[in-house]
């Protein structure tokens, strides 16, 4: 559908890409002005509707570009952290989550604002991408990548304690915790990107009370 813009150099790409992305940031899917973005960019708004068709299409296409890559870094940075705690592991992915919203502001915020608030044109589009989004990165990536279970220090677990309830029960809290942050986000009363280390300082609070209560 978008043969001809990927056509392009990378550098005008980029450029288009980047100024879609923060006028609809700072306006809203309907508020936001093509003008406005075809100034920024110098290009033409013809050839903005020659690339995308639509404003709708410019949205979606500009959400998954936002969602995908916010995913790639997330999981280049993941793949690199070295820690032989289980639970130490989980407080640095969300550490590094933060740091990846902190470094693709707009981004982070086009994603979160496209799945917690979605325009009435694209909110069944929406719908689908949380729903492909959860199909492939469901509990056996998550147990696969995340929640990696042999960092567990199994030899000191109390005796009636058992790894995969641990692993279960850490995965029930996180998301848990994320669907809180995401409630209140919603409702206005909490900004990612400014805040986040106040889900941080919550998840340390439980895996405290989980590690302390799980070790012989």
């Amino acid at each position: 559908m978008y043969e001809a813009f990927e056509r392009q150099q990378e550098e005008k790409k980029k450029l288009i890409i980047q100024t879609v992305i923060e006028e609809f940031v700072q306006n809203g899917y309907e508020n936001a002005s093509t003008d406005v973005m075809t100034s920024r960019a110098g290009i033409s708004k013809g050839l903005l509707f020659h690339y995308f068709k639509s404003k709708k299409n410019l949205y979606l296409y500009v959400v998954h570009y936002a969602k995908q890559l916010l995913t790639e870094k997330t999981m280049e940075a993941v793949n690199e952290i070295r820690c032989s705690d289980f639970f130490e592991r989980i407080k640095q992915i969300v550490l590094t989550k933060q740091q990846i919203f902190m470094t693709y502001p707009n981004e982070t915020q086009l994603v979160i604002d496209a799945v917690a608030n979605p325009p009435k044109a694209v909110k069944k589009e929406m719908e689908q991408l949380l729903a492909t989004h959860y199909e492939t990165y469901a509990e056996d990536f998550q147990l696969q990548h995340i929640f990696l279970k042999d960092l567990l220090q199994k030899e000191t677990l109390r005796d009636d304690v058992c790894a995969e309830t641990v692993v279960r029960m850490t995965m029930l809290i996180v998301e848990q915790l994320s669907n809180k942050y995401m409630q209140l986000y919603k409702n206005k009363q909490y900004n990612p990107i400014q805040q986040g280390d106040l889900l941080v300082q919550e998840l340390d609070e439980y895996v405290n009370i989980i590690k302390y209560g799980i070790y012989k």
